[in-house]
């Protein structure tokens, strides 16, 4: 029988904080399932706690698709049912640890983070917001009253000829232009009415549209694909802003969205630890001790980048000292990216005006819990389509 592991669906407000009768775990008063159907239990750390539930030892990464659908699925339904009654902050699917201590060790070195995401998204819900463009009736409406564009068929059919490869080229540029002209447009115009009013989101993918067939929108590309953190309560006016939109624009885009759901765009949580040995070669390269604050790691890139940047070299006749200054400043560039991230995610408690020792010793970086807390992968919102 493989062995068990504690599967981490997200972190809650504790409903009982400081409940010594918790013990090492406890129960919600509504049985909620996880994954494979297996009970959800939650483990305490002072006011918050982790929602869990077993699983047998699995790599993810070795699943068939229509299994890992349904996995993600129902690990987007655990947190869709706890945010009914619970602030949530969302993991991202297929966080595991080995049992209830790892679990609580996790909750007490990150807990001001998480207090934190918590307190930023009390009394909220992510809605994803969809619109989707039917870029055959812009075309339509392109070739019938661009100026240029009739010329260019005009001069062709007065001659009674078929375009020539140039004017080919110069009404496929025309047609191009114009399209990324609505789609400037369309986005400014839509994104700046729904920011008036729902100032918090967050840009997703966008497909590669032109080519692929959207969520059963046939002949549609997708034009916005956007996450927005507004209060629960506020569904309606979202709903009530995109409508307007929606009559606006009743022609050529249609409008979905999808919500409310636990905030993955804003707060999904990725956890790992510190790479001692990305982390210690970094510091190398910039020339710093075993210890350093963000602004002596700003300092000493700077100092290095003014020496090496290829501008300071390009006049020169030698090659290879020119390609040796430039793989100089993309190594510096590279280090100090890995050490700001490490030190962003290494959250401090210090107060403001105080700036913060951050460790590089081997012992202190395998120690840190690394809190990524931006995108997601599942939702459990229903979609709602505008028309």
């Amino acid at each position: 029988m493989t062995e068990e592991r504690k599967y981490i669906y997200s972190i809650i407000k504790n409903p009982k904080p400081f409940d010594s009768t918790q013990g090492d775990s406890f129960r919600l008063p509504e049985i909620i399932s996880g994954i494979n159907n297996r009970e959800l239990i939650f483990i305490p750390h002072r006011d918050i706690a982790a929602a869990v539930s077993n699983i047998h030892l699995i790599n993810f990464d070795k699943l068939d698709k229509k299994k890992l659908i349904r996995f993600i699925s129902e690990h987007g339904q655990v947190n869709a049912d706890l945010m009914k009654k619970h602030e949530v902050i969302p993991m991202r699917f297929g966080m595991v640890a080995e049992n209830i201590e790892g679990i609580r060790g996790i909750l007490a070195k990150a807990y001001i983070q998480f207090k934190t995401v918590l307190e930023r998204t009390a009394g909220k819900a992510e809605f994803v917001v969809q619109v989707f463009w039917n870029k055959k009736n812009t075309l339509e409406k392109i070739v019938q009253e661009n100026a240029e564009i009739q010329k260019l068929k005009k001069s062709a059919e007065s001659k009674g000829m078929i375009l020539g490869f140039p004017s080919k080229m110069e009404l496929g540029k025309l047609v191009f232009e114009a399209i990324e002209a609505y789609r400037q447009e369309y986005s400014v115009d839509i994104l700046g009415n729904l920011a008036t009013y729902f100032p918090d989101f967050s840009a997703g993918k966008l497909l590669d549209t032109d080519k692929e067939e959207v969520s059963g929108e046939t002949n549609k590309v997708i034009l916005i694909n956007h996450s927005f953190l507004i209060d629960k309560t506020e569904e309606s006016a979202l709903g009530f802003q995109l409508n307007k939109l929606a009559e606006k624009y009743k022609d050529e885009l249609k409008f979905k969205y999808t919500g409310p759901m636990a905030p993955y765009s804003f707060a999904a949580i990725n956890l790992g630890v510190g790479n001692f040995a990305l982390v210690d070669n970094a510091r190398k390269t910039l020339g710093l001790g075993e210890s350093a604050t963000l602004p002596e790691i700003k300092k000493a890139y700077y100092k290095l980048a003014q020496e090496h940047h290829p501008d300071k070299h390009e006049y020169k006749k030698d090659r290879v000292i020119v390609e040796e200054a430039a793989r100089k400043m993309k190594n510096l560039v590279a280090a100090n990216e890995v050490l700001s991230v490490y030190c962003r995610h290494c959250f401090s408690a210090l107060p403001p005006g105080i700036e913060q020792m951050y460790s590089f010793k081997k012992e202190n970086i395998e120690n840190s819990i690394i809190i990524s807390a931006k995108g997601g992968s599942a939702s459990g919102g229903k979609e709602k389509y505008l028309t």
